[in-house]
């Protein structure tokens, strides 16, 4: 095709020989390098080689062409601007690559963004590199700007309650599920429904950042009091008092997990 920059019947070497050429001339692949090296001297070849993938990927796209070469430099920046230059070292390869092609994708939304930044300049400070897995960058692309905004919260607890809405038969304890994971949401202060939550919540607990437990509770009960007052109980038609249903919470627990308190550490959500 006309428009395909490393032509679409070349054979791998070929390639990937273009895409080093590619990245070697492009003056914003350049611009791009040097600007990041204002931010750390020591932080030169793994950028430029993590530059590479973005090169065959995304140069091709121009709001991230124009992303990396007008704003990424001042946005590492001010990510790495606590980390004293003794303690700068060069970002893991298998870190900075993924980083930089989630930014491309996501750059626009600030909530992922500010996710693969953080990543990136975890993996630039010696003390904490170690905590900042290859594996956290994947986690960040298989999430929803809206979703790692609550997600952000959800790490910086301990403990939350949670429930769960049924309707259940009054006799032989059977029961359908209303609405599923239902945290205390709110929006200027008063109970809001977030569409798409339980969904959420199955998608952290399926990225192993979140355990769910259904089967245990918190010892105050005055932690579930707010289940009385959501919308999403409102919003169900009341049974009739000779009906053999009742509607009622299932109580529960959410709470991160080993991976979920590492993953907090390392976007900067905990020390």
């Amino acid at each position: 095709m006309a428009n395909d920059p490393l032509g679409s019947t070349k054979t791998g070497v070929e390639i990937l020989g273009e895409v080093i050429k590619l990245a070697g001339d492009d003056p914003n692949v350049k611009k791009a390098g040097g600007e990041l090296g204002k931010t750390a001297l020591t932080i030169t070849r793994t950028i430029n080689n993590a530059l590479l993938p973005l090169a065959a990927v995304n140069f091709a796209f121009e709001k991230a062409r124009k992303y990396f070469a007008e704003r990424f430099d001042q946005d590492i920046q001010e990510k790495a601007a606590h980390i004293p230059p003794e303690e700068l070292i060069e970002p893991k390869a298998s870190v900075a690559g993924p980083a930089l092609q989630g930014l491309a994708f996501a750059h626009e939304e600030e909530g992922l963004k500010n996710l693969f930044l953080e990543l990136l300049a975890g993996a630039m400070d010696k003390r904490k590199a170690d905590v900042v897995h290859p594996a956290f960058v994947e986690i960040v692309k298989q999430l929803e700007s809206e979703e790692a905004r609550h997600l952000q919260v959800i790490l910086k607890t301990e403990i939350l309650p949670i429930g769960t809405l049924v309707r259940r038969h009054k006799v032989d304890g059977s029961q359908i599920t209303l609405r599923r994971h239902v945290l205390q949401m709110t929006n200027g202060g008063k109970p809001a429904i977030v569409d798409g939550l339980g969904a959420m919540v199955d998608n952290w607990t399926r990225l192993g950042l979140v355990t769910v437990s259904y089967t245990e509770t918190l010892t105050d009960e005055r932690r579930y009091e707010w289940l009385s007052t959501r919308p999403e109980l409102s919003a169900q038609p009341p049974e009739a008092e000779e009906s053999e249903f009742k509607i009622e919470w299932i109580r529960g627990i959410i709470f991160p997990t080993e991976l979920g308190n590492r993953f907090a550490r390392a976007v900067g959500l905990s020390a």
